[in-house]
């Protein structure tokens, strides 16, 4: 608010100076030409008097002459103060108009109530820096969870088409540089609510500034940041930035993975790209040579990890980038002549990667009319071209904003959710395909919501004075129904951390014990009843024992009340 202020007594001194210049002489002018009052003798009349008559004159209101008639000299210098006033104040409107209309003025008033909004936010928020395509997506899932949000970027039009999107809640979005440390202090980083940063701008020199600036504002806030550049993820991680997302260091690991064990793939790429991820099919690559188009920094990574897996590789470049493998083919790959010099007849996939969709749908458009039986795949560059690649009917897209997004929301879900995946890997795919069929449930193709339930007083009060009285609970009783106990919550405990042990996919008739932190997959509607169990005795005691003792769980709570 300081800035606005200065700036308008900056632009309206002058006005300002004009309009009480022509008062003090209107007013000067009335008290010290003389008038008569009703008895005939000559009065003055007092600055008070003056001032009064002034104000209503200027105003154009006109209430008369008070309090007797005027002279002709007072009727002059009536018309006199009529216009010098009244040209003063077109003089100061117009300058208030000229001054609301300026592009910096405008961006200090909302700046201004920006401040103001992120000041009376009063619970946990995240700041998403970057108003892209992944910055979107973490925007609408964390406003669909009920968690606040705010949003920085330098776009203009991308704060505007934010204004005018409907998150469910009021969504501060300043159009500032992030990285910028007194522009992340008054988009509220220094804030006790402040409840992490998410630096997913386009640039990792950006990102890496908003992580530094996060550490050294406000240590307590983790940050979780995108970096495309290995050097930059390292730097990142020099200085403990919570979570550092490679986009093309996980491309890599899904290609593996789809490679080596599809269901393993298929179960990571489900429960990690984000809300808005499906469960892929069973129609994973083929071991057969592949046509690799572009061998930019992505492209180069997937081919050294197709050519680890003992796949052979032809790689099609433009000659922009250097260090081409040996019997690459020049060219673009948008044109058949280029894909037959490559042997797309005998190839099995087509994997392109350029950094412009238009080429990518063209590459594969090109090479699915040369050898239909081909799997093709693409780089999505832009979420807004998403249906063309959706029409184009690709066996594969990857779409890095929806990797950078998922994930991001995976670690806030839960911090165990990275542990989960690394004992998740070394599983055999058996395991993956089992747990697929437990999540999917045969009709969800959404992925599952990922909460971490802690047992502790303050996290689960019912079952923490059931473990004190020395009652048994069992990690069963948490995914049964309290309404009907012989219905199963379609929630599935996916790991369990006890001390220094990491327990995947615990059993029903483990025995919970305080400090245990499980993590739980299912939808919306169950996990709000289990936290009915975690912090209901009522409810605990009848999911453990088919008992509807209302009065066991209220002594249970009077002796702790007590205690």
């Amino acid at each position: 608010m300081n800035a606005v202020l200065f700036l308008f007594f900056q632009r309206m001194r002058v006005p300002l100076i004009v309009l009480i210049s022509a008062y003090a002489i209107a007013t000067a002018g009335f008290s010290l030409i003389p008038g008569i009052d009703d008895s005939g003798d000559p009065w003055r009349m007092s600055l008070f008097e003056a001032f009064y008559v002034v104000s209503y004159t200027g105003s154009t209101i006109g209430f008369g002459e008070v309090p007797y008639p005027f002279t002709p000299a007072q009727r002059l210098w009536t018309i006199v103060s009529i216009y010098l006033t009244v040209i003063a104040w077109l003089f100061a409107i117009s300058s208030i108009i000229a001054m609301l209309q300026d592009p910096s003025c405008r961006q200090a008033i909302e700046r201004a109530r920006l401040q103001r909004s992120v000041r009376g936010i009063t619970e946990p928020f995240y700041i998403v820096c970057g108003h892209g395509d992944a910055g979107r997506l973490l925007a609408h899932a964390l406003s669909a969870r009920r968690q606040r949000v705010v949003v920085i970027d330098q776009d203009r039009d991308s704060i505007d088409r934010l204004l005018v999107e409907d998150l469910g809640a009021t969504v501060p979005a300043f159009c500032m540089d992030a990285s910028l440390p007194d522009n992340l202090s008054e988009a509220g980083l220094r804030s006790r609510w402040c409840a992490g940063v998410l630096a997913v701008t386009g640039s990792d020199q950006t990102n890496l500034k908003i992580a530094i600036t996060t550490k050294l504002l406000n240590h307590k806030a983790p940050v979780y940041a995108r970096a495309d550049q290995r050097a930059t993820a390292e730097n990142m991680r020099s200085f403990a930035t919570d979570h550092v997302l490679e986009p093309v260091a996980e491309f890599s690991r899904r290609l593996r993975l789809a490679l080596a064990a599809p269901d393993t793939f298929r179960l990571y790429h489900w429960l990690s790209s984000g809300p808005r991820a499906v469960l892929p099919g069973n129609a994973m690559p083929p071991r057969g040579r592949w046509i690799l188009c572009s061998f930019n920094p992505l492209g180069r990574a997937l081919y050294r990890t197709l050519t680890d897996l003992g796949v052979a590789v032809t790689v099609i470049d433009d000659g922009t980038h250097a260090d081409l493998p040996e019997g690459s083919v020049s060219g673009r790959g948008t044109e058949a002549k280029t894909l037959a010099e490559a042997d797309i007849h005998s190839a099995s996939a087509v994997l392109a990667l350029t950094r412009d969709d238009a080429d990518n749908l063209s590459i594969l458009i090109t090479a699915r009319e040369m050898n239909p039986e081909l799997f093709l795949a693409a780089r999505e560059n832009a979420g807004a071209n998403h249906a063309l690649y959706e029409a184009a009917e690709l066996d594969f897209i990857g779409r890095p904003s929806l990797v950078v997004a998922g994930s991001i929301l995976s670690q806030i879900s839960s911090p165990q959710f990275q542990t989960f995946l690394t004992l998740m890997q070394a599983e055999d795919n058996e395991f993956s395909a089992r747990l697929i069929e437990r999540l999917h449930h045969g009709h969800d193709e959404r992925p599952p919501q990922i909460k971490t339930v802690r047992i502790s007083p303050k996290r689960s009060p019912a079952v923490a004075r059931a473990l004190e009285a020395g009652e048994a609970v069992l990690l069963e009783d948490l995914c049964r129904d309290p309404r009907h106990r012989q219905t199963l919550l379609p929630v599935v405990p996916l790991l369990l951390s006890r001390a220094d042990t990491e327990l995947l996919c615990p059993g029903p008739d483990t025995v919970l014990e305080s400090g245990d932190r499980i993590m739980f997959a299912g939808p919306a509607h169950a996990e709000a009843q289990v936290d009915k169990t975690l912090f209901q005795d009522r409810a605990l005691h009848y999911v453990r024992t088919g008992e509807d003792d209302s009065a066991s769980g209220w002594r249970r709570q009077r002796g702790a009340n007590a205690a």
